[in-house]
């Protein structure tokens, strides 16, 4: 691993096989950063105290995820609709919908967020590819409304070669034509930092800055995933370096921007560019790296999303949720008994 670059909380990726490279990376400086946070107007997102919640399953319907969500104690959840690996639409009937608005109204839970599916690649050079990308945004941004879902959370994806400045132009008509096709109101398309393997775009901040620039609409907005930022050499286990991280996440895209954090713990160490989450306190982020994390207010005004494998290996589970609410400072939640419906 080479020399720490640009101040404490950064490791250099440079020749680290198959990263992110600093020819593809063009560090934005204080003008290009103010450009990001003046162009799109200010979200109002707002909270007493951090909403803890995971991903889940909709195995058997989309209503399940509810009660998949009351079994682990979530106040929020986020589900893949769809299958993650096929471009295959959910048809939602009005019977479906109505079962699934009635359990979680009952529920009591304040939030739900789509994953995209994952074959989405805003950055292809190939067209076919980001006319498919569009099209499933397009839907699950439409599907999202009708659930009064908040967002729908994406992978920016790779330039296969092509390089970040070459298809940056690409990236930002492909969000503007989601965006005016789905024609919604209510759910944000949400940016999500990635972790830097292979021709990866979005694996610094400095991109994912770029890509909301270029999207000029207040529809886009970011997701934070701890793991990928570890992962992509940002310090989150360390008070000095998390400051480092949340001043440059600030000072790039400016926290009225931020919409939501996925919570992952890492199984490889800093700066590795691998994608591997570990359940909360037991990878190289551990448990000191949260707390220090949540102990600061703009972190904690939007929800936490854990997506981590679980203690039992079926994803998040109570077991992670108090972990995380533990580092919040929050009493534990307690699973809640599933309503018939």
């Amino acid at each position: 691993m080479g020399a720490s670059q640009g101040g404490v909380g950064r490791v250099s990726r440079l020749g680290l096989d198959g990263g992110c490279d600093r020819r593809s990376l063009r560090l934005l400086g204080g003008g290009a950063a103010r450009n990001v946070r003046d162009s799109v107007p200010r979200l109002q997102v707002s909270a007493e105290r951090p909403l803890i919640g995971g991903h889940v399953s909709t195995r058997g319907g989309i209503d399940k995820a509810v009660d998949n969500a009351q079994r682990i104690g979530a106040e929020v959840f986020q589900t893949h609709p769809t299958p993650a690996q096929t471009w295959t639409p959910l048809r939602l009937d009005d019977i479906v919908l109505g079962v699934y608005k009635e359990k979680f109204a009952r529920a009591g839970l304040r939030g739900h967020y789509l994953h995209a599916v994952y074959l989405v690649n805003l950055a292809s050079p190939k067209a076919f590819l980001v006319k498919q990308s569009v099209g499933s945004l397009v839907h699950y941004m439409q599907l999202a409304e009708r659930l009064e879902a908040d967002g729908v959370v994406f992978h920016p994806g790779s330039h296969l070669g092509a390089g970040f400045e070459a298809m940056l132009p690409q990236m930002g008509a492909a969000l503007r034509e989601v965006v005016v096709r789905s024609a919604t109101t209510r759910p944000l398309l949400l940016v999500e930092n990635s972790a830097g393997s292979g021709g990866c775009i979005g694996c610094s901040l400095e991109e994912v800055a770029r890509i909301v620039e270029g999207a000029a609409s207040d529809r886009v907005a970011v997701c934070f995933d701890t793991q990928h930022a570890f992962a992509s050499g940002y310090d989150v286990h360390t008070a000095e370096g998390v400051a480092h991280t949340l001043s440059e996440l600030d000072r790039l895209i400016g926290f009225d921007h931020l919409a939501l954090v996925h919570a992952n713990d890492s199984r490889r160490e800093l700066g590795s560019n691998v994608d591997r989450h570990a359940n909360i306190g037991d990878g190289e982020i551990g448990s000191e790296g949260f707390r220090l994390l949540l102990a600061d207010a703009r972190v904690r005004r939007v929800p936490w999303i854990l997506e981590v494998p679980g203690e039992t290996q079926d994803g998040p589970d109570l077991v992670n949720v108090n972990r995380l609410r533990a580092c919040a400072g929050r009493p534990p939640a307690q699973p809640e008994a599933v309503a018939a419906v």
